[in-house]
């Protein structure tokens, strides 16, 4: 195994010392005599952030930002009442020595689910119990965070889904008064607005992977060719991408599926703002109207993703 560079690793002292505390350092970062700090976390965040949003507006929510929150120390019973009522999500998480959780509000479950099957994601009221297909639906969405997370991590930590529940209770190997890391993601936008996800990382199980490094690989590089760049930006002006938008998405029945004939109408409602992509990813979103004659779209509002994007 090749060696590699870490930002993390503290310098050895003249003196010597456990062989802990070498391992130690490639994750957390002593603050005081009886605390720990994970720098790690943030960049996991930070990536957790960006493909959470992409989820979310793939099942249906075009226009969606998620905000990451500061992370904070707080004890699991503490966690579970500030979360309620909520979806609880429960991971195995090899080599974690202890479960990942995750909390979302049940009223963003209500609404994604509402989302999903064509609806426009408002309340009709609250309820505790969750109906079969809203069971399902948030055992799939825990899928699919979990499957974000694992790719956050960069596949050095794979979550693996064993419990969904609306009972804190039921989230054993957790103690009352054992510490997290809570990690809170906002979601901004539309009828989502305000709900929130919590991920939470028991701080025993986050130093038992101390030896886990984070990140790509740290190598020496050589400088571009100026003129080679120049060239590369030149011609990558030049492309051409698709851009595309999806006005309507009606649904019918297969028994009038089957029954159409030529001079059927199938009726379209078309919202007022509608999402544009380029080549494949959510750009912007406009409204419907007319130039020159022609069918036209106006921009209202450009994504803005991050540096990497």
């Amino acid at each position: 195994m090749s060696a590699k560079t870490n930002p993390f690793k503290t310098p050895k002292a003249p003196t010597a010392k456990p062989a802990t505390d070498d391992a130690t350092a490639s994750l957390l970062l002593r603050k005081a005599e009886d605390g720990y700090a994970f720098p790690v976390l943030d960049g996991v965040a930070n990536q957790f952030a960006r493909s959470l949003r992409d989820l979310i507006r793939a099942l249906g929510a075009p226009t969606v930002q998620v905000d990451r929150g500061t992370a904070e120390r707080m004890r699991f019973a503490d966690w579970c009442a500030a979360s309620a009522p909520a979806i609880f999500w429960r991971y195995h998480a090899p080599p974690l020595k202890g479960p990942v959780l995750l909390a979302g509000a049940r009223p963003l479950i209500l609404q994604l689910v509402d989302i999903f099957y064509g609806g426009k994601g408002q309340l009709a009221s609250e309820r505790e119990e969750l109906t079969d297909a809203e069971d399902r639906f948030a055992a799939r969405l825990g899928r699919d965070i979990g499957l974000q997370l694992a790719a956050a991590w960069d596949g050095k930590m794979v979550p693996e889904l064993d419990c969904v529940t609306t009972d804190s209770a039921k989230l054993a190997a957790v103690r009352a008064d054992d510490e997290l890391l809570v990690q809170r993601f906002t979601l901004r936008g539309g009828v989502l607005d305000g709900r929130t996800i919590a991920c939470a990382y028991p701080v025993a199980a986050l130093r038992g992977i101390a030896d886990v490094e984070s990140g790509p690989d740290i190598r020496d590089e050589a400088p571009a060719d100026a003129e080679w760049t120049a060239t590369l930006n030149s011609a990558l002006k030049t492309v051409r991408l698709p851009v595309r938008s999806v006005l309507a998405r009606p649904e019918i029945s297969l028994v009038k599926l089957l029954g159409l004939e030529v001079g059927d109408i199938i009726p379209l409602t078309i919202p007022r703002n509608v999402p544009v992509t380029v080549a494949g990813r959510h750009f912007a979103a406009g409204s419907i109207g007319e130039a020159n004659g022609n069918a036209a779209i106006m921009i209202e509002h450009i994504e803005r993703g991050s540096d990497d994007e």
